[in-house]
């Protein structure tokens, strides 16, 4: 369907990218690094100006995660076309993908289309370095437990400040709180559950926003989780030092 789709005619100053091309391209690119396909998944508005792929790459690397290649393309000037490395969750499949990582956005003018092709190999040429970090936010949102008030704190931010989850997915995640459908091998409360019980919500956001909101929420999670570590870090103590006294008191009596 994406590659029947007919081509925009935006005038002289517009190259387009085709979505056949993005594809045709990805796949050979993927081959050529070495990356054996386990999947793959596309969706698109009803009129295919918008579409997006998602890449689920085979990978040993990791027992919860595998390596994961996205991008989004438009026809209709919308928005640029953007590519990013990223992971997916063996359990669910559900994304995982950081803004500050290898991403990749152009305009559909000059050489686009050429440079789709360079933006594609520079994705995949730190591909498994950039996942590794990915795995390593993975295993320090395993060590953040949340209570009630900060999951609600959490969930209630991502709809109402950064407008990352809409009213249908805020529900969804809230019903994912109550009812998991996946264990994610961690702490039903770690803050890695509850972030993969947003990605799971993020699944049906819209072609155009797919690849942005997984950067956002990614992005904002890791800036948040140091406080919140930093606060249970500081409990932790609190407590060390309440045994400590008393251990001592209790000594000094004797």
């Amino acid at each position: 369907m994406l590659e029947a789709a007919p081509l925009p005619q935006h005038g002289p100053t517009y190259t387009v990218v085709s979505h056949s091309q993005v594809i045709s391209q990805t796949k050979e690119a993927l081959k050529e690094y070495g990356y054996r396909i386990v999947n793959e998944s596309y969706r698109a508005t009803r009129d295919c100006n918008i579409a997006q792929g998602v890449y689920h790459l085979y990978s040993q690397n990791d027992p919860d995660m595998g390596l994961m290649f996205a991008w989004s393309n438009s026809y209709d000037k919308s928005h640029r076309f953007r590519c990013a490395i990223g992971s997916h969750v063996f359990v669910c499949g559900n994304g995982m993908l950081s803004g500050n990582m290898n991403t990749y956005a152009r305009k559909h003018t000059g050489t686009a289309d050429l440079d789709v092709v360079a933006a594609i190999d520079e994705q995949l040429i730190d591909a498994m370095l950039r996942f590794a970090i990915l795995v390593k936010d993975k295993e320090t949102m395993k060590e953040i437990v949340l209570d009630d008030k900060q999951k609600a704190e959490l969930v209630g931010r991502l709809f109402l400040q950064e407008n990352i989850l809409n009213t249908q997915q805020i529900t969804q995640v809230k019903k994912e709180i109550e009812d998991p459908s996946h264990y994610y091998n961690a702490n039903p409360n770690s803050l890695w559950t509850i972030y993969n019980h947003v990605t799971n919500a993020l699944k049906e956001s819209h072609p155009r926003y797919w690849v942005e909101d997984h950067q956002n929420l990614h992005d904002f999670v890791m800036a948040e989780y140091a406080s919140i570590m930093g606060n249970q870090i500081k409990d932790t103590l609190d407590k060390l030092d309440t045994v400590e006294t008393e251990i001592t008191e209790d000594l000094i009596q004797y």
